[in-house]
């Protein structure tokens, strides 16, 4: 009896924070897991220290990790928060409360 396992590679997109999978040694067909960005993406413009805090707090408190990009333009230059676009779509929808863990809200 032979068991065979498919294998999947996990690619990261640098520009858009988006992570795919595909099955290893095929480049053709990839299916997003992940959208992972920034409050500036989400929001289309900039969120401010404040919010971005609130955010933060409402990612650990749900156990929620978020990523960290370097970013270079005429206005900012400097680090900025990636967080899940499931994590986000629920946070300004009014969808989180305390009994859900990251787990829990990244699911679908």
């Amino acid at each position: 009896m032979s068991l065979v396992t498919q294998k999947y590679i996990y690619e990261r997109n640098p520009d858009t924070g988006e992570i795919f999978k595909r099955e290893f040694n095929n480049y053709n067909k990839k299916k997003e897991i992940m959208n992972m960005v920034s409050l500036y993406d989400y929001l289309g413009r900039a969120a401010g220290p404040e919010l971005g805090q609130e955010v933060a707090n409402a990612a650990r408190s749900a156990g929620v990790k978020g990523e960290i990009r370097e970013v270079s333009n005429p206005k900012y230059r400097g680090p900025v928060m990636l967080w899940p676009k499931a994590f986000l779509d629920l946070y300004f929808k009014g969808g989180l409360n305390e009994g859900h863990t990251g787990k829990q809200l990244l699911k679908g």
